[in-house]
């Protein structure tokens, strides 16, 4: 089978399996976020009490800062060891340091913001009363520590493999933008009820399919109502998204080189189970349905695998499908 036409099958079945998913999602929403929710989400709260569901909502989205905050180590590191010593490669050292440094802090807030909101809940519904300035300090001292042993491990690799790194790095962190723009674009407008909204008020008419569009209400009244202005902001999944980050993983053994096939499996084994893993849990808490995970997670391992088409993988890879039909007509 010609280059061409094992993308072609792969592009079909891709669209075939998704498609299949999207359509069960339209009719078993509200179902399966039922029976997800029975045991984890009480009734009038907003926030779960499950540990799995938890837990995951925590570091849900970890993949993509903590990538984020390697890639600018790679950026950090290449610009110290490789590229021509000057102005531009110090500017460019101590900003890609404190990147590194601040990407990890914002993930460490970020996850202690979630333990916070979840701790709090009890009290006073959804209210958020803020993070606890010993947890800032403790997220700080974490991003430092994360951000040096980091830069000592990409510090390791050798220079043939630094040269590689740059492309792998500009290329993963636009892309995980351009992910994060598309879910934002798509969550606003679309403005779908979460369930564990609906569940807090006891009324669940509420619920609209994916593809219907609401907007966003007044957000006044949503605080006041939910003690959050995201009530309605459901579809699609931003920590699914921000889960399939661990797609770039695959990307990464790709520039290097990484010829192990079981390594590669294990890769993609890993990177399938935690964005299937946060996927469940966002159900289970009831902050999305089954649509929009799946939808979240679709965007987020698309716009990684276009990348990687795109800008990583070796261009030889692409001239293939045009040589691989001339060779089948010759």
């Amino acid at each position: 089978m010609t280059t061409k036409k094992k993308t072609i099958v792969s592009l079909c079945l891709f669209f075939l399996i998704f498609g299949g998913l999207l359509l069960t999602a339209t009719f078993t929403d509200f179902q399966v976020s039922r029976i997800l929710t029975k045991n984890t989400l009480p009734a009038g709260q907003y926030y779960a009490t499950g540990v799995f569901g938890v837990v995951f909502e925590c570091v849900g989205t970890a993949p993509e800062l903590l990538l984020s905050s390697i890639c600018a180590a790679m950026l950090t590191v290449w610009a110290n060891r490789i590229r021509k010593p000057g102005a531009v490669s110090t500017l460019m050292t101590v900003a890609g340091g404190a990147a590194t440094a601040g990407l990890y802090l914002w993930e460490f807030s970020d996850m202690f913001e979630y333990v916070c909101r979840h701790v709090q809940a009890p009290e006073g519904g959804p209210s958020f009363k803020g993070v606890p300035a010993f947890l800032w300090g403790i997220a700080a001292f974490l991003a430092l520590l994360c951000a040096a042993l980091t830069l000592f491990a990409v510090n390791c690799f050798s220079d043939e493999t630094l040269k590689k790194l740059p492309r792998f790095a500009c290329a993963t962190m636009a892309s995980i933008v351009v992910a994060i723009l598309l879910v934002q674009i798509v969550k606003n407008p679309m403005g779908r009820m979460r369930y564990r909204s609906m569940n807090v008020i006891g009324d669940f008419s509420g619920y609209t399919p994916w593809y219907v569009a609401n907007g966003q209400p007044d957000k006044t009244w949503m605080r006041e109502t939910f003690g959050t202005a995201d009530a309605f902001k459901s579809f699609p999944s931003g920590h699914t998204r921000a889960a399939a980050a661990t797609f770039y993983l695959v990307s990464l053994a790709d520039v290097i080189g990484a010829k192990s096939r079981g390594r590669r499996a294990a890769l993609w084994c890993f990177a399938i189970l935690f964005t299937g893993l946060v996927a469940l849990s966002r159900i289970m808490v009831g902050a999305h349905f089954f649509s929009d995970v799946l939808v979240g997670g679709t965007i987020g391992f698309a716009v990684c695998m276009l990348s990687r088409e795109f800008f990583l993988v070796d261009r030889r890879h692409l001239r293939a499908l045009k040589g691989s039909d001339e060779k089948a007509a010759s």
